[in-house]
C-alpha cells in the first residue's frame, strides 16, 4: 500500500473543495444533505455510481464511501436503504470497500455502523489488504487509529503482511534516562537498576533467574529460578525464591521439584507471595501461597488442582485477577477471592477482546483503574506478534473497557511482553525482542511516545518491572 495514495486528499473533500461546485450525490453524501441526494436518487442517479475524475479528491468513490469517511452515518443509512452495495469496490487503484475506507481514515463510528449493517469484516482490496490492514496504515488526518484497531481485532478482523509504518516513534535507538528504579532479567541474572542508565553489580549470580516482582510494601522482590531447563518453557523445573533489593535475605519458598512459575505479591500490605504451580497430571496450572520467612513445604494452594486457574495480579482488597477453566462456571478472566481451606469465589470479568482472543501478563495499575496486558487474536497460545494494550479498569464492575494499543500493533512476528506499571502509572515498561535479543523499553501515556530504557545492545533483557509495584 503507498503512502501517497488518493484518500489522503479525501481531507479536501470532506473541506468542501472540487465536488463542493456541483450538488451532485456524491458531495450530498459527504456533507450528510439527505434532501439533495433524495433528489438526485428520483431523479435517475445510480446509488452506486462511482466518481470517476483522475486527480480528483474522491476519484473512484461510490456515494457510500464518502458517507462513510466523513461519518456522515445518516446519509449512510439512507444509501443503503436505496440499494447502495455495502460491498462497493472503489474504481481506483486500490479497490477498497466502504469499510476499508473508514478504517483507514479511523472513523470508529462508522467502521462500527457498516458492521451493523452487515459488511464483511476481511475483504481484500486489489493488493489483498484488508480493513485491518487500512486502519493499520499511516494517515495524516488521524495519525491515532489505536481505538479503530483494537475494535476490528476484538471482532476477528485479520491482516496481511505490510510494511513497517513510516515515521514510527515506537523504536527509538536512543537509550533514554529516566528516573524510574526497577528490577529485570539481564542475561539470566537479575538487576535492581534506575531505567535507562547502565547496570551495576547483578543482585543473583551463577543461576538463570527469572521475572522479579517488587513488593507493594518493603524492599523485597520474588523471582523463579531455572533449575532443569527443557525446550518446552512449560516442562521446566523451577524455584520460588525471595530476596532483599540490596541483595540480603535470600531464601527459597518451594523445594525445586515443581514447575513454579508467574508470582506475584499481594498488594493488601501483607507481602505474600503467590505464584502459579503446573499438575504433571494434567498440564494445568493452580494458585499457590506462602509467606516471606516460609519454608519449601509450607506454601498452600488457593485453587483445585483438578482445573486450570492461572494467577496475573492482585487488588487491594485481597482479590485475585485470575484466568480460570472453571468447573461451574467455564473459561474466563475472574476476580477471586481466597478462602484458605476452602473453595475460592470467582466473578467474571467483562472484556470485549477476552471473546475473540487471550489476554496474558496482565498487570493491574497502583491505583486499580487501568490495566496492561498482551493480546493475541484467538486461543492458540503462542508468544510471537502479540499486541500491548492498556485499558480501563473497573474491580467494582469488574470490567476492562477501552482498550488501546501501544505496542506491535501491525502483530509483526516479534516477541512483545511483559507490559508493567511504573510507581506513578504515566508509563509502562516492556520488553520486546526484535533481533535476537531482548530490549526494554518505557511508554508515557501522555504522549504516546515510547523510548528505549536498556543500555546494553549486546546483552538480553527481559521482564521489567518498577519499584514497589507489582504486576
Amino acid at each position: 500500500m503507498k503512502k501517497a495514495i488518493t484518500w489522503i486528499s479525501l481531507i479536501t473533500l470532506l473541506a468542501g473543495a472540487a465536488l463542493a461546485e456541483t450538488p451532485d450525490i456524491w458531495t450530498a453524501s459527504a456533507k450528510g444533505n439527505l434532501d439533495a441526494i433524495k433528489k438526485q436518487l428520483a431523479a435517475g442517479t445510480d446509488v452506486n455510481a462511482t466518481f470517476v475524475s483522475p486527480g480528483v479528491p474522491g476519484s473512484g468513490a461510490t456515494p457510500l464511501h464518502l458517507a462513510v469517511v466523513s461519518g456522515q452515518l445518516g446519509a449512510a443509512k439512507l444509501l443503503i436503504e436505496k440499494g447502495a452495495s455495502i460491498e462497493a469496490k472503489a474504481a481506483d487503484e486500490h479497490q477498497g470497500t466502504p469499510l476499508h475506507w473508514a478504517a483507514f481514515v479511523g472513523r470508529l463510528d462508522s467502521v462500527k455502523f457498516l458492521l451493523e449493517k452487515g459488511a464483511a469484516l476481511n475483504p481484500k482490496d486489489k493488493n489483498g489488504y484488508t480493513p485491518l490492514n487500512s486502519a493499520m496504515h499511516p494517515f495524516e488526518g488521524n495519525p491515532d487509529k489505536s481505538a479503530v484497531i483494537a475494535f476490528l481485532r476484538e471482532k476477528g478482523g485479520k491482516s496481511k503482511d505490510v510494511p513497517p509504518r513510516e515515521k514510527s516513534k515506537e523504536y527509538a535507538s536512543d537509550v533514554v534516562k529516566t528516573s524510574f528504579r526497577g528490577s529485570y532479567f539481564v542475561n539470566g541474572e537479575i538487576h535492581v537498576n534506575t531505567y535507562g542508565t547502565r547496570e551495576g553489580k547483578a543482585l543473583t549470580t551463577g543461576h538463570q533467574d527469572f521475572k522479579p516482582s517488587w513488593s507493594k510494601t518493603g524492599d523485597m522482590l520474588v523471582f523463579f529460578r531455572r533449575l532443569k531447563h527443557h525446550p518446552v518453557t512449560v516442562n521446566w523445573i523451577t524455584q520460588i525464591c525471595v530476596i532483599n533489593v540490596d541483595g540480603t535475605g535470600f531464601h527459597t519458598l518451594s523445594d525445586g521439584t515443581h514447575t513454579d512459575f508467574n508470582q506475584t505479591w499481594t498488594r493488601d500490605g501483607l507481602n505474600t507471595p503467590i505464584w502459579n504451580r503446573k499438575n504433571p497430571e494434567t498440564d494445568s496450572f493452580h494458585v499457590m501461597q506462602s509467606k516471606v520467612g516460609n519454608k519449601p513445604g509450607q506454601e498452600v494452594s488457593l485453587t483445585d488442582k483438578s482445573y486450570h486457574t492461572w494467577a496475573y495480579t492482585c487488588l487491594k482488597d485481597g482479590r485475585i485477577l485470575v484466568q480460570s477453566a472453571h468447573p461451574d462456571q467455564g473459561w474466563g478472566y475472574f476476580l477471586m477471592t481466597r478462602n484458605t481451606g476452602g473453595k475460592p469465589r470467582f466473578e467474571r470479568i467483562d472484556c470485549e477482546l477476552a471473546k475473540t482472543g487471550l489476554l496474558d501478563r496482565v498487570s493491574v495499575s497502583p491505583n486499580e483503574t487501568r490495566v496492561c496486558f498482551e493480546y493475541q487474536t484467538g486461543f492458540k497460545y503462542k508468544d510471537t506478534g502479540r499486541t500491548l494494550y492498556v485499558a480501563d479498569f473497573d474491580g467494582k464492575k469488574r470490567s476492562i473497557t477501552n482498550a488501546k494499543a501501544f505496542a506491535n500493533e501491525l502483530g509483526k512476528p516479534h516477541w512483545y511482553a511483559y507490559p508493567r506499571w511504573t510507581k506513578d502509572e504515566t508509563s509502562i515498561v516492556f520488553h520486546a525482542n526484535k533481533t535476537g535479543k531482548g530490549a526494554l523499553y518505557l511508554y508515557r501515556l501522555k504522549d504516546g511516545n515510547t523510548a528505549k530504557v536498556s543500555t546494553d545492545a549486546k546483552a538480553d533483557y527481559r521482564y521489567p518491572h518498577c519499584e514497589d509495584t507489582p504486576k
